[in-house]
């Protein structure tokens, strides 16, 4: 359950990362309003799109559905410099704007949020971890351990501000 008693679809078990629900739903993805951006700079590692986007809660059980289409995110990872990486899923079909290899700097688009995967609803899935793997919180309370360069932006987001941008490494093999 999540802070406020509410389960599957508001929370389940092996969740590790913060889901930002999109406000207006399967309207506003279809508007292509809600743009995804790179938290940091860093190397895109991996990318996929083309996957079906319309997933959604199933009407009976705690399951979700692709209405027959397979269950598959479209996303993107970064790897950053000090060997964290950032994972952006759920993307909205067709909308997927980089390329494995790529450098981006902080606040460039990735693409659009939608519902694709196991998603209940448009939203994107934002998560970190650490270079092993392991997974990070980056709302860590004490705003000195913050993985945000602004905490709190307001209404409780982190704040629109980048970190400088290291300087452009090499490429390097891809795990």
């Amino acid at each position: 359950e999540n802070y406020e008693g509410k389960g599957f679809p508001h929370c389940y078990n092996g969740h590790e990362g913060t889901d930002y629900l999109l406000l207006g739903g399967f309207e506003t993805m279809d508007a292509g309003s809600a743009r995804v951006v790179a938290a940091a700079a860093g190397w895109v590692t991996a990318a996929e799109d083309g996957n079906y986007d319309r997933c959604h809660a199933a009407i009976r059980g705690r399951d979700v559905t692709c209405d027959g289409h397979p269950i598959a995110p479209n996303f993107v990872a970064i790897e950053h410099p000090d060997g964290l990486v950032t994972y952006y899923f759920h993307l909205k079909k067709g909308s997927v704007l980089v390329e494995v290899g790529q450098w981006v700097e902080c606040g460039t688009p990735l693409g659009l949020v939608g519902s694709s995967g196991y998603s209940s609803l448009p939203h994107l899935h934002f998560g970190v971890t650490d270079a092993e793997g392991n997974p990070i919180d980056p709302y860590h309370r004490d705003p000195a351990e913050s993985l945000w360069v602004v905490q709190d932006g307001g209404d409780g987001f982190p704040g629109g501000e980048c970190a400088p941008s290291p300087a452009l490494p090499e490429p390097h093999e891809k795990r």
